[in-house]
Order: C-alpha cells, then sequence, then structure tokens
C-alpha cells in the first residue's frame, strides 16, 4: 500500500512537471509579469557613447547630449524610466560616416548653391529694373531730341530754300551758316544719344539672357535636389541591429535628435507603426522635428511591449 502512494506521487509528480513544460512559455511569461524580472522596460536601458566619427565635426559631449535629449522625449512623455547613461554600459550609440552622410553633405551644397543663385537672380532683376527704366527715358529723351532736331532742319532748309530764291543780305546768310553749325552739333549730340540708346539695349538683352541662364541653373538644380534628395525618406540614416545603435546620416539638430528617438524606440522593442505623424513611422516624413511629440499609436505600442498598465 505504501509503494502504491509512493508511485501515485511520482505520477502526478511527473504529470505536473509536463503541464509546466508544455506551457512553459504562458507560465515564464506570468511569472515575468508578476515579479517584473527580465521583462522590457523592466529596468532603464544602459548606454554609452561608442564611435563618433570627426568627418560630422560634432564632439562625443554634443552626441551624448543629443542622445540624451532624445531619450528625454520618451521619458518625459511615458512617464517611465527608459533609458540610462553608464559610460561602461555594452550597448552602444555610434555616430558613423559614410556614403549616405555623403549624400547628405552634397545636398546641403547644392542647396547653399540654390540659395547663391536665388540671390544673384534677385541682383539681376534689380539691375534689369534699373536699366529698363534708364533706357525707357533715355529713348524718350532721344525721340524728343530727334523730333526738336528735325523741325529745326526743317526750318533751316526752308529758310536756305528761301534764300536761294529770293535772295538776301550777307548778315542772313551768316545766320544760316551758325543756325547750319548748330544743326550740326546738334546732330552730333542726337548721335551720342542713339549710341548710348543702343548700348542700354546691348547691356539689357545681356542682362535678359544671364538672368535666364541663371533661372535655367536653378531649375536644374530644383530637380536634380527634388530627384536625389526629395520626399519622404525610409529610417536608413540609423540603424538599431540588436546590440547598438549607428546613426549614419542627419542634416542637423534636430533631424539627428528624430533619428535617435526612432532608434531608441526600437532598441526597446518597438516596430514600425501605421500613423506617418508617429515616431515610429517607417519613414521621415510628417513627424514634427522641431518639437518630436509620441503620438498615441507611439505610446499604445509603448504600452504592449513593456506590458506597462
Amino acid at each position: 500500500m505504501k509503494k502504491f502512494f509512493q508511485y501515485l506521487v511520482i505520477i502526478i509528480f511527473f504529470s505536473i512537471w509536463g503541464i509546466i513544460l508544455r506551457n512553459y512559455t504562458i507560465v515564464r511569461d506570468k511569472v515575468q509579469e508578476i515579479t517584473g524580472i527580465n521583462l522590457p522596460c523592466a529596468k532603464p536601458l544602459q548606454y554609452a557613447i561608442g564611435t563618433v566619427d570627426p568627418r560630422f565635426n560634432l564632439s562625443a559631449g554634443d552626441f551624448l547630449a543629443d542622445a540624451q535629449d532624445a531619450e528625454k522625449i520618451w521619458e518625459t512623455q511615458s512617464g517611465k524610466n527608459l533609458f540610462e547613461y553608464n559610460p561602461n554600459a555594452q550597448f552602444k550609440i555610434n555616430l558613423i560616416f559614410d556614403s549616405r552622410q555623403l549624400q547628405s553633405n552634397e545636398a546641403d551644397a547644392l542647396t547653399k548653391n540654390l540659395d547663391q543663385l536665388e540671390v544673384a537672380h534677385n541682383q539681376i532683376v534689380t539691375q534689369y529694373k534699373n536699366l529698363s527704366g534708364t533706357y525707357a527715358q533715355s529713348v524718350a529723351k532721344y525721340n524728343a531730341d530727334a523730333a526738336d532736331y528735325q523741325k529745326k532742319l526743317d526750318d533751316y532748309n526752308q529758310a536756305v530754300a528761301d534764300w536761294n530764291k529770293n535772295g538776301g543780305s550777307q548778315d542772313e546768310y551768316d545766320k544760316l551758316k551758325n543756325k547750319k553749325k548748330d544743326l550740326e552739333d546738334l546732330y552730333t549730340q542726337l548721335e551720342k544719344e542713339r549710341l548710348a540708346v543702343n548700348a542700354l539695349v546691348g547691356k539689357t538683352n545681356n542682362l535678359a539672357s544671364k538672368e535666364q541662364g541663371v533661372v535655367n541653373e536653378y531649375n536644374a538644380n530644383v530637380s536634380t535636389y527634388k530627384n536625389k534628395y526629395g520626399g519622404g525618406r525610409e529610417f536608413e540614416k540609423g540603424l538599431y541591429d540588436g546590440t547598438e545603435i549607428n546613426i549614419y546620416q542627419f542634416k542637423q539638430p534636430a533631424d539627428l535628435r528624430l533619428t535617435l528617438v526612432h532608434e531608441l524606440g526600437h532598441a526597446l522593442g518597438i516596430g514600425h507603426v501605421d500613423d506617418p505623424s508617429s515616431i515610429m513611422y517607417y519613414l521621415l516624413s510628417d513627424q514634427d522635428m522641431e518639437h518630436p511629440t509620441l503620438s498615441a499609436e507611439d505610446l499604445g505600442a509603448l504600452k504592449t511591449v513593456c506590458k506597462f498598465k
């Protein structure tokens, strides 16, 4: 009878153990949920600053400050202590220079060139307007002087014809000679005005041609910029590979911070979400870069992953 009970106890023990083995995951998750042991976000994720490539012109201290700003966005808006800087931590955040940042630098140079072309275009337009105004005034003066010259020439020719027909005194002849000299001087001045007007036409046409060249170059650069750098870009500027975060590209501090916030989300175990305005959306497009804010979907994903109540 005693042996019977011993066998019964053994059978019951192995049955219970079999149930536990078959439901190990459920049991483990329940134990972790109750105790908090080994749960995601059960304790802050410790990180250190690793490689910082000098070609970014960013010190390790400034990079750390950006990382800390990024972690605060998660912590302040979730009310949880999720990250902790530890210079000796195994988990590293690195700043690595490769073709992506080189492309970003090229885009910045192209943008700078566009700005310079716009300034040059505005200057040309101003010069063109001023020159056009001068040209209009010069043409108006030339036409008035030409009309005056033509009237005086007609009067002179009529006076000469009358003198030849009717004869006249020496005094009248001398007056006609003086008028002829005055007309010659007027003609010389008028010719100078004509040449000046033609020169203004040449300058005006040259400016117009120069303006068109600047406009063509500007439009070509805009097209290049849109083709290369326009539109939403996938979050390939940073990468969380399970052991570290590598940042490869940024244009400005706000851009770097947003990328760090996104990759820190991945480090917590959060995947991509569907709302384009979310930090964890797969494209850098509709997020508020200057004031990054966790969307309801971001916070929901955080609660799911970390099993927050």
